[in-house]
């Protein structure tokens, strides 16, 4: 894992409208917390913590300066962005680490190569963008890179078959699929409609090879008969 150097401003209070304040003026509000130490209220130059974030991604050891004081060592635990605007962020909060102790954090998946089902229409999906593992912090990759070149339609890419050094514990579930190519929806639907279609025909066959119901005689009109 990668190490870089973050400066950030102590703040005077926490709160909604110090949060509003500090976003108004071109700041980027966030917390400092864990190792038993106090929780910390902090902000950052929006346009340089982007900076950062573009040079460095967000799974970095940090070596975060407060203030001008003595660096601490941190890791992005979160990172809340606008829900419409994406670029625009809201807040962060960062966690006290040791390189002696093993960290549990989201590593995103990369994918590499066109999947051979694709170029035949198939389509590729990603259902599980991100791996959460658990080991040092210099161990922790940034990111976890799988090749899916030799993906055909109706192949997958799960937990299991993921190939990390023996010191990373994985914690998603092994049956978790984390890439598949899939049959064109079109080529789906059209699938269900002739199958409901061919049901319905069999439907249909049925009903006619079906034998008329036999005429039933009354016991009364029986009884009528035999008197006669």
């Amino acid at each position: 894992m990668l190490q870089a150097k973050l400066e950030v401003q102590p703040r005077d209070a926490f709160g909604k409208q110090n949060a509003r304040a500090i976003r108004r003026e071109g700041g980027v509000p966030a917390v400092l917390y864990g190792r038993s130490q106090d929780t910390l209220a902090i902000q950052l130059n929006a346009r340089t913590f982007k900076q950062f974030l573009r040079a460095h991604g967000e799974n970095v050891i940090i070596n975060m300066e407060i203030g001008g004081g003595d660096p601490e060592t941190v890791i992005i635990k979160e990172i809340q962005r606008d829900p419409v605007e994406k670029h625009q962020l809201l807040h962060a909060d960062f966690i006290r680490i040791s390189l002696d102790e093993p960290v549990t954090a989201s590593v995103p998946v990369v994918l590499v190569g066109i999947p051979s089902g694709v170029e035949e229409g198939g389509v590729l999906e990603l259902p599980l963008r991100q791996v959460t593992l658990h080991c040092l912090p210099m161990q922790l990759p940034t990111e976890i890179s799988i090749d899916v070149s030799e993906l055909d339609i109706g192949d997958a890419i799960h937990v299991s078959d993921l190939d990390l050094d023996d010191e990373v514990e994985i914690l998603d579930e092994v049956d978790r699929i984390i890439a598949t190519v899939s049959q064109p929806r079109i080529q789906l639907e059209l699938e269900a409609e002739e199958a409901a279609a061919e049901a319905a025909a069999e439907g249909e066959e049925d009903l006619e090879e079906q034998p008329s119901e036999p005429e039933v005689i009354s016991r009364r009109q029986d009884d009528d008969e035999a008197e006669e």
